[in-house]
């Protein structure tokens, strides 16, 4: 997709080519973040360089196609749009664009920023148009909208609506939030490229708006932060109750969740601490980001044995993955011979210097010798 854009772009009329660019690298125009997508080129003139071009915009969880349409020959004109909406924008007067859309009216040629800008000013009007077609379905949804907007801390700049189909008689409307939260308290990750973002997708739909559809839409960042599968499963929204009541809840349970992921992170990393506190001489290597392994290497009575301590996401709630690798034994498939051993005991009660003391002490006593002598019995060497 990238090449492809790439492609199209390096078709692009000169002075356009800047213009659009400076576009397509923004990563976020409204709620959404995502890039806006160059779709295809054309010419307006049969020339050899294009100048007209279609864009796929997110918002609200769809992607919004419009037609932008410069003629290269007489750039200082700016550009004309057409809209995949109808309904949007379809005669505007002067005095509408001035207000809305003032980049447009005041088209400076020479800014690199100019199309970015109108762009910008139109999508936030689309919002405007989309907020004002809610209070010609009922009640119900400009209700919603007012006291989601004037009743708890969601403010307007992240939420977006849209009903649909465009242009016709709407069936479904949406609306989606950007819980923004302090997302910085999570604990540091090795894998983490982008940011981390939470969207709540509302779908209300139904004769009277009385089924309604909500969605956690995460970030990757955050799926992987959040570990467990059932970190998607919101509460349910009833028809009585109101996105002013029910947003905060969501927030709540996110709240919940990155504390569950800070707690579980400070217990595996003090889990390892102690741990390199009683063997400090033992400690092969561990994790000193994300604190979910550490290697050691014990002996008994001469025999030597790497021990694996990993540790989950949801630790110490869930107990401790132990494997056992012999130092000297190898399989029929040329690896070191492990074990995993299971009935270690195990209280997520207790504090982490009892747990690691009543591990080790089992380890030593009671797995290694059976381990031993497995790995002898079972192995070539």
């Amino acid at each position: 997709m990238l090449n492809q854009q790439h492609m199209l772009l390096s078709t692009i009329d000169s002075y356009i080519e800047p213009l659009l660019k400076r576009v397509l690298q923004n990563k976020r125009f409204g709620v959404s973040c995502g890039l806006v997508k160059l779709d295809s080129v054309s010419s307006s003139c049969d020339r050899s360089k294009n100048d007209c071009f279609k864009l796929s915009i997110p918002y609200a969880g769809e992607h919004l196609t419009w037609n932008v349409l410069f003629d290269s020959q007489y750039p200082e004109m700016g550009p004309d749009f057409i809209f995949n909406d109808q309904n949007f924008l379809m005669d505007p007067d002067i005095d509408i664009l001035s207000t809305w859309v003032p980049s447009l009216v005041k088209w400076n040629p020479n800014d690199t920023d100019a199309l970015h800008n109108v762009l910008k000013e139109l999508l936030f009007y689309y919002k405007e148009h989309q907020i004002q077609l809610l209070g010609k379905q009922g009640d119900r949804l400009q209700l919603e909208y007012s006291t989601l907007v004037g009743e708890t801390e969601i403010c307007k700049e992240d939420i977006e609506v849209i009903m649909l189909p465009l242009g016709t008689k709407p069936t479904e409307a949406r609306f989606l939030i950007r819980i923004s939260m302090d997302y910085s308290r999570l604990p540091p990750r090795i894998n983490k490229s982008q940011n981390d973002e939470a969207m709540l997708l509302i779908t209300f739909y139904g004769p009277d708006w009385n089924r309604i559809l909500p969605q956690l839409h995460l970030s990757e960042t955050l799926k992987n932060a959040f570990g467990e599968s059932e970190s998607l499963h919101i509460p349910p929204l009833p028809p009585n109750k109101y996105l002013m009541d029910y947003v905060p809840e969501v927030i709540k349970f996110i709240e919940e969740k990155i504390n569950n992921v800070v707690q579980c992170f400070e217990s595996r990393k003090e889990f390892i601490a102690v741990l390199i506190v009683l063997q400090r001489g033992s400690i092969l290597e561990y994790d000193a980001i994300e604190f979910n392994w550490i290697y050691i290497l014990l002996e008994n009575r001469d025999f030597h044995f790497l021990v694996h301590f990993n540790l989950s996401s949801t630790f110490p709630k869930e107990k401790p993955q132990i494997t056992l690798q012999s130092v000297y034994h190898m399989t029929a498939q040329g690896t070191l011979y492990k074990e995993i051993l299971d009935d270690v005991p195990y209280s997520p009660r207790w504090s982490m210097m009892i747990m690691v003391n009543k591990l080790l002490t089992y380890i030593i006593e009671t797995a290694v010798q059976k381990f031993q002598a497995n790995s002898i019995r079972n192995n070539r060497f």
